[in-house]
C-alpha cells in the first residue's frame, strides 16, 4: 500500500498545477444523411488533440474550450468523417453524415482512459477492424477471422488434442491466452471452463476466454491492443487486450447467409502407395466440412432516447477427414479384420448446433446519465476422434485389446478349469482365429473383438454452454466529470462426453457411451470508475484523472461423471484399464469448487504536456486476500508528436499473473501417447500439490510477473497512407504451464497403489503432469503495418495494408533436471532423472509457432462490384514428430522442420436491389498444406502435423448473401 501511495503522490506532484480559461463554445445537431434523423453517440473531436465530447439521444453536443483556427471532426463508426473550421464567431455547427463504403473507424477506446482516440494518434500499437473485415472470411469463427488479420496472433489447428480441438487456445505476440485479456464494450469477459491439457507447449493448460461465443455479426468493431496493459485493466493483461465493440444502432435489419466447403482432400498418401491402391481406396479423404451459417442482426429504437441492438447466429460445420493409412491397420485389413474406415480420424470437428444470441441495450436517463445492459447466451456441441484402439499386432491397445505382449483376455470365471489365456490367440492372429476363439470359449473368457472386431476409435466431444450480463448506468457533468457503475456476471459450463469406447475393467458388462465429467467457470465483477479533467496552465490540454474501484471474483467448478466412467470393475485386477478409455470419468470424491476473489484499485493519469507530447501514468493495486495477497503493477506511456506527420511513442510496463483456480486445482485422468510417442498410455493430471505431484517436484504455484516494454513510430507518408513500426520486449518469470508427461515406473506405481492415492486408477497409470511455475523467457519482436485507404464521392474505395510481424521467445533461465531416489518417503532400487520442462516443451516454446508472419490485404469498390485479395505468408517451424518428450528415439532425431507457405484468399462480390449484396470467397486458392508427416502418417494415420498454425484442410469456398432491410 505504502508503493501505491508513493506512486500517486508523485504523479500529482508532477502534473497538477493551476487551471486554463476557456476560449469558444461550440454547439450543434448532428443528423444521418440518408434519414436526416438526429444521429446519437457521435464523436466530436478537436482535431490534433485527444479533447471532445460525444452527441446525445437527439444528436445535439456543446463543446467547450474551442480555439478559434482549430478543426472539428465528426466520427462514427461506418460513416464518413466530416472536418468543420471553427472561424471566429462561430458558435453553431451542424452536420450530416453519410455512410462510408469502407466502414472504417479509425478511432478507438481501448489502451487509454480518455476520449476515444484516432489509432494514429494512440500512445500504444492498437489495430481496429470493423464489419467488411470481420465479414470477409470462409470461416465465421473469430479466432479464425483474427488469425488472417494479424499476424501476431496465432491460433493452431489441433487435430486430436482433447479439450484443445474443441475450444482453440489462441497466442498473441507468442504468449498463451492467459496473458491475454477480453473485454466487451470495455467490461472484462469471463474465461471459458474449458484448459488445453493437451496441445502445444505454448498454451498446454491454458484457461481463456471463449470468444467464439460471440457472434461476429453482432461487432461493430474489434480494437486488438498490442501492448501490456495490466496496471490499466488488470491481471492476465500482458501479451495485450481484445475490446469487441458492440453494434449499438437502433434501426435496421441487417441479415447474412452463407454455406461454405473444403473443395476436397489431400492428394499424398504415405509411403509411396497411391489411391488405386485396393486398402488406400476404401478411405473417404475428401470430406468436405460442408458449413452453414445464418445470421441476424437488428436495431430498434427503445423509446426515443435509447437503442436495442439483437443479435442471432446459427452455424453448422460438418467434419473433415484428413486421414492416412496406418501401418497396423493395414496389417489389419490383410488379417480380414473389419476395420472401420477410416480407422484413424483427423480433421476438424463436428460442430453443431450452434447457436449464439447477443443483445446491446442503452437509454439516456435524466440529461447527464445513461442506463445501458449487454449479454448473449450461446451454446454448442463439437465433437472430435480420439486415436485408434487396434484389435491386433503389436500396436494393439494395452489394457484392452493387449496385456505385455500377449492378446488380453478376460476370465469371466477364475474358478473353472479353463486358464484363458493359455488359450488366446496371439497378438499376429488373422481374425479367423479370433473368432473362433470367441465361438469356442463364449461365456467362459471375453475379448473385447466380440463388441468391437474391428478396434475402436473413441469419439470425444462436449455441450458447450455460455452465459454473460453487464448492467451499468454511467454519466457525467458539464465540467467533465464522467462516472460508471456496473455489474458483470459470466459462465461457461462444458458438458463432456465420450463414445465408442469401453471401460474395460467392466468386461463384457462395459456400456459403449460415457458422461465423464463436467467443468463450470463462473465469475462475478463489480465495478465503480470515474475519470475528472483539471484544467492545467503549464499543460496543453486538461490533466485526466481516472481512477476506479473493482471487486472481481471467480470460482472453477468439476462435476463427477456417471459411475460407469470411473468405476473399477471386477476385471481391473485382470489388467484391464480403468474409466471410460480415452477420458477417464471423474469420481465425485475428487471433484470440487475452488474460488478465488480479489479487490483492485487503480489510478490512471494522463495529459498532452505540449502539443506534441501525450503522456500518461497508471498503477493499479491489487490484492487477492485468500490466497496471494497484493501486487502493485504500473504503466508509463508517452507519445511525441515531431512533426505533423511523424509520431514517435513508447510505453514500459509491469504484469502480474495469478494461475487460475482451475490451473492449480485440476485433477483429470486422460489417454495420451507417451513420452516416446509408441504407446497410447493413461495419463493423469494432477494438482501440483497432491502427494504424487510433491514427491516428483510439484510445489504450491506462485504468481506470474512480467515486465513490457514497447517502442514505436507513427509516419504519415500521405494523407491516405500511414506507416507505423513498434518493437516489443516482454519478460515473464516464473511461467506457469504444465509440465511435461513424467514416466511412472513400475516402482512408483506400485508405492501408489499401496497408498491408494488414485483409487483404482492408479493400476494402469503410466505418466503424470502438474501445473508448475518451472521457466523464465523473455519474448522480442517487431510489428510493422503499412495502411491505405481511399474513398471518392463517386463511391469508389480502395483499401490495402502489409503488415509483418518477427516475433522470438527464447529460455531464459528453468529447473534443471534432478534425481529422483525416493518417493512418498521410500527408497528406490532403480532411482531415475527427471526433467519437468522437457526437450519436446522447450523446442515447442521456441519455435512451433512461425516466427515471421505477413498479411498482405487489398480491397477494391468499384460501384456495385467489389473485390478483396489477401495473402498470408508463414515462416517455417519446428515441431517433434510422435509427441516424443526428447525428440530422439533409438533410430535418430525426431525433429522436423517445416518450409514456409504462402496462404492466398480472394472474394468477389456484387451489390443488387440497393440493399444486398452477393459474395464468393475462396481461402487457400492454390490448395497449400503443410509439409507431410510420414512417419506420423504411419504410426498415427496423420498425414500433417498434429497442430498447424493455419488450416491444413486445403482449399475452401464459401457464397455469402447480405442484405440490409429497412
Amino acid at each position: 500500500m505504502k508503493q501505491l501511495a508513493t506512486s500517486i503522490l508523485l504523479a500529482l506532484g508532477l502534473l497538477i498545477v493551476p487551471v486554463v480559461a476557456a476560449q469558444v463554445t461550440v454547439t450543434g445537431t448532428v443528423t444521418e444523411t440518408a434519414t436526416s434523423q438526429p444521429f446519437p453517440g457521435v464523436q466530436v473531436i478537436i482535431k490534433g488533440t485527444l479533447e471532445g465530447t460525444v452527441t446525445d439521444s437527439e444528436g445535439m453536443y456543446s463543446l467547450s474550450d474551442v480555439a478559434v483556427g482549430s478543426t472539428l471532426e465528426f466520427r462514427f463508426v461506418g460513416y464518413r468523417t466530416q472536418e468543420v473550421l471553427v472561424s471566429e464567431g462561430t458558435n453553431e455547427i451542424n452536420v450530416q453524415l453519410s455512410e462510408s463504403i469502407l466502414e472504417i473507424d479509425e478511432f478507438v477506446v481501448v489502451g487509454s482512459r480518455r476520449l476515444p482516440r484516432l489509432v494514429k494518434d494512440s500512445a500504444v500499437p492498437v489495430d481496429v477492424f470493423g464489419p467488411r473485415d470481420l465479414a470477409s472470411q470462409t470461416s465465421s469463427d473469430i479466432d479464425e477471422i483474427l488469425r488472417t488479420q494479424i499476424p501476431s496472433y496465432n491460433v493452431q489447428r489441433h487435430g486430436i488434442d482433447d479439450e484443445a480441438t474443441l475450444v482453440r487456445p489462441i497466442t498473441l505476440r507468442g504468449l498463451s491466452p492467459d496473458n491475454v485479456v477480453v473485454l466487451v464494450n470495455g467490461k472484462r469477459r469471463h474465461r471459458s471452463a474449458s484448459m488445453a491439457l493437451l496441445g502445444s507447449s505454448l498454451n498446454t493448460g491454458s484457461q481463456g476466454a471463449d470468444i467464439n461465443m460471440i457472434p461476429s455479426i453482432a461487432l461493430k468493431q474489434v480494437e486488438v491492443l498490442r501492448d501490456g496493459a495490466a496496471a490499466q485493466y488488470g491481471a492476465d493483461a500482458v501479451a495485450g487486450v481484445f475490446n469487441m465493440q458492440l453494434r449499438d444502432n437502433n434501426q435496421g435489419v441487417h441479415v447474412r447467409l452463407q454455406g461454405g466447403m473444403y473443395s476436397g482432400g489431400d492428394d499424398l498418401v504415405p509411403n509411396g502407395i497411391n489411391a488405386s491402391n485396393g486398402l488406400l481406396s476404401k478411405h473417404d479423404y475428401s470430406a468436405t466440412g460442408r458449413n452453414f451459417l445464418a445470421a441476424a442482426n437488428v436495431g430498434l429504437p427503445l423509446t426515443d432516447r435509447g437503442f436495442l441492438n439483437l443479435s442471432l447466429e446459427y452455424r453448422d460445420a460438418d467434419p473433415t477427414i484428413r486421414s492416412g493409412l496406418r501401418r497396423d491397420e493395414s496389417a489389419l485389413i490383410q488379417r480380414g479384420y473389419p476395420v472401420n474406415n477410416p480407422a484413424q480420424v483427423w480433421g476438424s470437428p463436428d460442430v453443431s448446433n450452434s447457436f449464439v444470441g447477443f443483445v446491446n441495450a442503452g437509454i439516456d436517463v435524466g440529461n447527464n446519465a445513461h442506463i445501458y445492459a449487454f449479454g448473449g447466451y450461446g451454446n454448442r456441441e463439437s465433437e472430435g476422434g480420439f486415436y485408434f484402439r487396434s484389435p491386433g499386432t503389436s500396436s494393439a491397445r494395452a489394457a484392452v485389446f493387449r496385456s505385455g505382449s500377449v492378446r488380453a483376455v478376460a476370465d469371466l470365471n477364475e474358478s473353472d478349469d479353463i486358464v484363458c489365456s493359455e488359450h488366446v490367440p496371439s497378438l499376429d492372429a488373422d481374425f479367423a482365429a479370433v473368432n473362433a476363439f470367441i465361438s469356442q470359449y463364449k461365456g467362459q473368457c471375453f475379448l473385447f473383438n466380440e463388441l468391437f472386431p474391428g478396434g475402436f476409435t473413441p469419439r470425444f466431444g462436449a455441450n458447450i454452454y455460455d452465459l454473460s450480463v453487464t448492467t451499468g448506468i454511467r454519466g457525467g457533468a458539464d465540467d467533465g466529470l464522467r462516472w460508471d457503475l456496473s455489474f458483470s456476471m459470466g459462465n461457461s459450463d462444458i458438458d463432456y462426453f465420450i463414445y465408442n469406447t469401453v471401460n474395460a475393467s467392466l468386461g463384457p458388462d462395459t456400456p459403449t457411451s460415457f458422461k465423464p465429467r463436467g467443468y463450470e467457470q463462473q465469475e462475478f465483477t463489480i465495478s465503480a470508475s470515474g475519470s475528472y479533467p483539471i484544467g492545467v496552465s503549464a499543460f496543453a490540454t486538461p490533466l485526466n484523472i481516472a481512477f476506479g474501484l473493482e471487486w472481481h471474483t471467480e470460482e472453477f467448478t468439476t462435476e463427477g461423471g456417471d459411475p460407469d466412467s470411473w468405476a473399477n470393475g471386477k476385471y481391473g485386477s485382470q489388467g484391464f484399464s480403468v474409466g471410460s478409455n480415452g477420458y477417464q470419468g471423474l469420481n465425485p470424491k475428487f471433484a470440487g469448487s475452488w474460488d478465488r476473489p480479489n479487490v483492485a484499485l487503480y489510478l490512471d493519469l494522463e495529459t498532452d504536456v505540449t502539443t506534441r507530447l501525450t503522456l500518461g501514468v497508471a498503477s493499479r493495486y491489487e490484492n487477492y486476500y485468500n490466497d496471494f495477497g497484493s501486487t502493485l503493477t504500473g504503466k508509463v506511456a508517452a507519445l511525441y508528436r515531431a512533426t505533423g506527420s511523424l509520431r514517435f511513442r513508447g510505453t514500459a510496463s509491469t504484469g502480474f499473473r495469478a494461475p487460475t483456480p482451475g490451473q492449480a486445482n485440476l485433477w483429470a485422468l486422460q489417454t495420451a501417447l507417451s513420452g516416446e510417442g509408441d504407446q497410447l498410455v493413461e495419463t493423469g493430471q494432477l494438482p501440483p500439490t497432491h502427494p504424487i505431484s510433491a514427491a516428483l517436484g510439484g510445489q504450491e504455484l506462485t504468481e506470474e510477473t512480467a515486465f513490457s516494454l514497447t517502442l514505436g513510430t507513427i509516419v504519415d507518408l500521405s494523407s491516405n497512407l500511414t506507416l507505423t513500426l513498434d518493437y516489443f520486449d516482454i519478460s515473464l518469470q516464473d511461467r506457469i504451464s504444465l509440465t511435461g508427461n513424467i514416466a511412472i515406473t513400475e516402482e512408483i506405481r506400485d508405492i501408489i497403489v499401496q497408498q491408494a492415492l488414485l483409487g483404482g486408477a492408479s493400476t494402469t497409470l503410466r505418466e503424470i503432469k502438474f501445473f508448475s511455475n518451472d521457466f523464465d523467457t523473455r519474448t522480442r519482436g517487431i510489428d510493422l503495418l503499412l495502411a491505405y485507404d481511399r474513398e471518392s464521392d463517386s463511391g469508389n474505395a480502395t483499401q490495402a495494408s502489409l503488415a509483418w510481424n518477427w516475433t522470438m521467445t527464447t529460455l531464459e533461465d528453468f529447473s534443471q533436471p534432478r534425481d529422483i531416489s525416493t518417493f512418498l518417503g521410500q527408497s528406490l532400487s532403480t532411482p531415475f532423472t527427471l526433467s519437468l520442462l522437457t526437450p519436446r516443451r522447450q523446442l515447442e516454446t521456441e519455435d512451433l509457432n512461425p516466427k515471421h508472419r505477413i498479411v498482405l490485404m487489398g480491397r477494391h469498390i468499384r460501384g456495385a462490384v467489389s473485390g478483396m485479395v489477401r495473402l498470408n505468408y508463414y515462416d517455417g517451424w519446428y515441431a517433434c514428430r510422435n509427441n516424443s518428450n526428447s525428440c530422439v528415439n533409438s533410430t535418430g532425431s525426431l525433429l522436423d522442420e517445416f518450409d514456409s507457405a504462402v496462404i492466398v484468399d480472394a472474394e468477389v462480390g456484387y451489390r443488387f436491389l440497393e440493399d444486398y449484396r452477393v459474395s464468393l470467397g475462396v481461402d487457400n486458392l492454390f490448395d497449400t498444406y503443410p509439409d507431410s508427416h510420414q512417419d506420423e502418417t504411419g504410426s498415427q494415420g496423420n498425414i500433417r502435423p498434429e497442430s498447424t498454425p493455419w488450416d491444413y484442410n486445403g482449399r475452401a469456398y464459401v457464397l455469402r448473401l447480405v442484405a440490409d432491410l429497412f
